[in-house]
């Protein structure tokens, strides 16, 4: 009977061997198709990205969506006792500091966030598909191409305001004049003062008048400086904070 009951273990034991390895390779089976569709997703969002010549295209929110597919189907892999909700918390993290990269601020102008929240959603949309959600994440990639497609037509159309500032060099002596003119030039341009300081060097006879702004629609800083600097009174003209 001893022999037997080896026989029937050992037949158990490679049974079950046979059936990890074929559930193992069914996981990752299933994994690779969620990877490869990680891939064509991300790309598909970075694709317009890169059509727009941002810095961050096809490339880095394919291997962005990628990531984070791939760190979920690991944490899956290694068995229901791990918390997927921290790998999901270590994703955000980290693409945070990714989209931080490529926001760039020059004088009043901040360029590369829609860049940015687009390497976030890839993130989102790269947990999603690890997980399994093939309609959220194709329904989801869908709309964001929508939004990035439709809005970027539609939304330099709205009415909004621009905030800028000037700076106006000349002589203390004049600076009322100055003030006045710069007034009235800003203006006819389309441009309100809405806040107003100066400094004065009584000494070598220098002012400095720093004029914020408000406006409907962006100006020509470069035409509206020509005209400041056309005043007589008027010895240098400079933009930004």
């Amino acid at each position: 009977m001893a022999p037997q009951r080896d026989t029937v273990k050992r037949l158990e034991e490679v049974l079950y061997a046979i059936g990890r390895r074929r559930e193992m390779f069914d996981f990752e089976l299933v994994s690779i198709g969620r990877l490869l569709l990680a891939v064509v997703l991300g790309g598909l969002v970075g694709l317009e990205r890169q059509i727009h010549g941002r810095p961050a295209g096809l490339r880095t929110h394919a291997l962005v969506c990628l990531g984070s597919a791939l760190i979920l189907v690991v944490s899956q892999s290694l068995g229901p006792n791990v918390d997927s909700g921290r790998a999901v918390a270590g994703i955000v993290t980290g693409v945070g500091f990714l989209g931080a990269g490529v926001i760039v601020k020059s004088r009043e102008i901040v360029r590369g966030l829609t860049t940015a929240a687009c390497i976030w959603f890839v993130a989102a949309l790269g947990i999603a598909v690890g997980q399994g959600l093939y309609a959220i994440a194709a329904a989801s990639t869908a709309i964001s191409i929508g939004v990035l497609m439709l809005l970027a037509w539609f939304a330099p159309r709205l009415p909004s305001v621009i905030y800028d500032c000037v700076h106006v060099g000349g002589c203390a002596s004049d600076i009322d004049i100055i003030e006045s003119k710069c007034r009235e030039q800003l203006r006819l341009n389309g441009f309100r003062v809405v806040g107003l300081s100066n400094r004065l060097d009584k000494q070598a006879n220098t002012a400095s008048l720093t004029l914020r702004l408000r406006a409907r629609k962006a100006g020509k800083t470069v035409d509206l400086s020509r005209l400041l600097i056309a005043i007589p009174e008027v010895n240098d003209v400079s933009w930004g904070e």
